[in-house]
């Protein structure tokens, strides 16, 4: 289904219904809203996972601006805030009230920043492998390096370095992308062939025109939702932080 905000149409899908019945009466659930990374991927990373969510909540995968199949609209408008408040216009169109944010990646940067500028209306945030986070490039390499050796690293270098030639990109999709998953997960490079991703959002977002992606203390403290942060220490992404780090929202 597609629904109109402000200047584009943004696509969008739903397990699970918001009201159940059970005996004489109609019982809400909660809704999450999940929200994809990339940026620039789309709401097929989810699926088939969140799907067992359809049980117990309404279930809402949402294709951001610019990305899957949802209007590109202007680059221009490919950043953190207007993403974020697309996310405020889409549940204002739709009636959806006090949604859990589930953010994975740069989504989870999304989450964030909608929390912040909407904070009556996010019910809360779960933040999953979330861009933002206290970390650096040589930690992730790390975790590459010790889960696929060095190749592993090196091939993550050169592509998170910003290296998009045809040798950096192969060697990125054979020893680093399947990196990114746990062995139970399922083959990233399925998922990555299944999903609708623009890399020019991706390329847009290298380049910084989403805007800053450190989450900084002054944004946190203004994001007033419970908000659970997940983090493993086999997560190149987000590696679980070091001891004495604390990540607080």
């Amino acid at each position: 289904m597609r629904v109109a905000v402000d200047d584009v149409s943004l696509y969008f899908d739903v397990e699970g219904c918001g009201l159940a019945a059970q005996g004489d009466a109609m019982l809400s659930r909660p809704t999450l809203l999940l929200l994809h990374g990339g940026p620039g991927a789309d709401h097929s990373l989810f699926k088939p996972e969140f799907s067992v969510l359809a049980d117990v909540a309404q279930v809402i995968y949402l294709d951001q601006r610019g990305s899957g199949r949802s209007d590109r609209g202007k680059p221009e408008l490919w950043t953190w805030t207007r993403w974020a408040d697309d996310i405020a216009a889409f549940c204002d169109a739709l009636e959806i009230r006090a949604p859990v944010l589930v953010g994975s990646s740069s989504g989870g940067r999304v989450a964030i920043e909608c929390a912040a500028r909407h904070p009556g209306l996010v019910a809360g945030l779960v933040l999953d492998s979330t861009l933002g986070v206290p970390t650096s490039v040589e930690e992730s390499l790390q975790v590459f390096e010790r889960r696929g050796g060095q190749v592993a690293r090196d091939a993550a270098a050169r592509f998170l370095g910003g290296d998009t030639s045809p040798s950096a990109a192969k060697a990125w999709a054979d020893h680093g992308l399947p990196l990114y998953a746990g062995a139970s997960d399922g083959a990233m490079a399925s998922r990555r062939a299944r999903a609708l991703i623009n890399d020019e959002v991706q390329a847009h977002f290298r380049a910084g025109g989403c805007g800053p992606a450190e989450v900084t203390a002054a944004l946190a403290t203004t994001v007033t939702c419970p908000t659970l942060v997940l983090a493993g220490e086999d997560d190149p992404v987000s590696p679980q932080p070091r001891p004495g780090v604390c990540l607080r929202y």
